[in-house]
């Protein structure tokens, strides 16, 4: 069964999946920041979040281009810009601010140092699409960076079954939305077929199949999938069982003597202009 690929956010924009960025961000913040960081972003710059959510990478870029410098995030969801603006507020990052925009729409990129944005290629069918118009609107010398995972790579060892199947749901059902769950190892080749000659990082967090924060992630991914897994037939809600899934996975870890690797991170960065070899 398949559907037909639009641009959508597959997971929904409910309070619920804010709450669940918040967590994401907090699960993957190091190796943003350390992305952000080899990518060339600097005090003094102007910077560009592209669906930015509830504000997290965009705090991270406000922190490394100072109080001297200045980040926009927009995104299409006017309950995760107020939160975001709200969020960056309260930290006293002035320098950040936030604008509901669609990537499309958005017409301020000339003006910008860089362009950043975390998982979200992964939301379009074909992201070529949407990187080769922002080139076009972007001064020589910008940078692109751009990090996305791949969400077959998560893995317990030994095997963990359970983890397994709501690794295999979430990797089907992007499958019949038309995504590309592993568009982190996708970035090269996307990159280059955009005129781009990339550099990139990979990340894999690595814990005890006990660790609280990776049980969480994975739950709250699926409670936010659970509608599209459904109706794309994945599988059943009584299959998934969200309201007790997250004990089941803590009793299938037993005594955490399980090493759990998460999806494998992976951050791309080019700058406009540069020859591709």
């Amino acid at each position: 069964m398949s559907v037909n690929p639009a641009p959508e956010y597959v997971l929904g924009h409910s309070d619920r999946e804010l709450l669940r960025l918040e967590q994401q961000a907090a699960f993957f913040s190091d190796a943003t920041s350390d992305v952000l960081t080899r990518c060339g972003l600097a005090r003094g710059q102007k910077v560009l979040d592209l669906g930015c959510g509830v504000g997290d990478v965009s705090s991270i870029a406000a922190e490394l281009v100072g109080e001297t410098g200045r980040v926009v995030g927009i995104d299409i969801s006017p309950d995760a810009i107020a939160l975001a603006s709200a969020r960056l507020k309260a930290l006293g990052k002035a320098q950040a601010s936030f604008k509901v925009s669609s990537i499309e729409a958005y017409d301020g990129y000339a003006g910008f140092d860089a362009v950043i944005g975390r998982f979200i290629l992964v939301h379009n069918a074909e992201p070529r699409d949407l990187i080769r118009p922002l080139l076009a609107k972007l001064r020589p010398g910008a940078i692109v960076s751009f990090i996305e995972m791949d969400m077959s790579s998560a893995a317990a060892v030994p095997p963990l079954p359970l983890l397994g199947r709501c690794v295999g749901w979430i990797v089907e059902a992007y499958r019949r939305a038309g995504r590309n769950s592993d568009t982190g190892s996708s970035l090269y080749a996307i990159f280059r077929d955009c005129g781009l000659e990339p550099k990139l990082a990979g990340y894999t967090r690595i814990a005890g199949s006990g660790e609280l924060a990776g049980i969480g992630f994975v739950v709250e991914s699926l409670r936010s999938l659970t509608p599209l897994i459904v109706k794309l037939g994945v599988a059943t809600a009584e299959e998934i069982g969200i309201e007790t899934l997250g004990q089941r996975l803590l009793a299938e870890a037993g005594d955490g003597g399980h090493c759990v690797f998460y999806p494998r991170l992976v951050g791309a960065w080019a700058t406009v202009g540069s020859p591709k070899g």
